[in-house]
């Protein structure tokens, strides 16, 4: 028994198939779905999901925010952007998180701050993922 995973943005499926295990960040914190677990709907945090795949393989996805339903035999991602670790270009990433930190410096609006605290924490998440995938946390 397996579970159907199927992840989605609103311009593609980003990934599609069979898995053992799926593990995620949803509001509430740190969850795991095997098959058949008791149905599920849930708002997914900015973080990291980790797919095992029927073949033995680990998938990782930087998944920014979003949903996940599980019914017992097929969990849906739904969410406005999902990377793959091949999608992520580190150096953007890393420039990108320079910048947030010099202008979260001399920011003074509340509202603005939080933007860009937002904006850090996705490209956070993108160098976790790429790095995590080099050190063999993830195959294609």
């Amino acid at each position: 028994m397996s579970l159907n995973v199927k992840i989605v943005t609103p311009f593609e499926i980003k990934w599609e198939g069979e898995a053992d295990y799926l593990a995620f960040r949803s509001t509430e914190g740190g969850m795991g779905i095997l098959p058949q677990r008791a149905p599920l709907i849930t708002k997914l945090a900015v973080e990291l999901v980790k797919i095992q795949t029927t073949e033995g393989k680990t998938l990782l996805f930087a998944v920014h925010g979003g949903y996940l339903l599980n019914t017992r035999t097929e969990t849906i991602i739904v969410a406005d952007a999902v990377e793959r670790p091949e999608d992520i270009d580190i150096h953007r990433a890393e420039e990108k998180i320079s910048r947030a930190r010099e202008i979260l410096k001399v920011e003074k609006d509340t509202k603005e701050k939080a933007r860009i605290n937002a904006k850090l924490q996705r490209h956070m998440l993108r160098i976790r993922v790429f790095k995590e995938n080099v050190r063999g946390g993830g195959t294609k």
